[in-house]
């Protein structure tokens, strides 16, 4: 037996989760230039030598008997000070 198809929302049609707009424009422009762009808006970073500060990595020990499943879709607001004061 198939599943029945899901049918998504017509709420749903503008919505999108990609990164668009000047940023991806001025990418695609150097990597047809023949630079190598690394995408970092999504996924691990470890890989690339990119760490948690300390601060942060502490403020999540700190905070882990109040944390949810999900965070504020703009990150954590402690990764957002420390990025700030970068």
């Amino acid at each position: 037996m198939q599943p029945k198809p899901i049918q998504k929302s017509s709420k749903l049609a503008d919505v999108c989760y990609d990164i668009r707009g000047p940023v991806l424009a001025r990418a695609k422009q150097m990597e047809e230039e023949g630079q190598r762009i690394v995408k970092l808006n999504i996924g691990n970073l470890a890989p690339f030598g990119f760490d948690a500060p300390d601060e942060v990595r502490h403020d999540v020990i700190v905070n882990l008997q109040n944390a949810s499943g999900y965070t504020d879709s703009r990150g954590l607001f402690q990764a957002r000070k420390a990025i700030m004061q970068y």
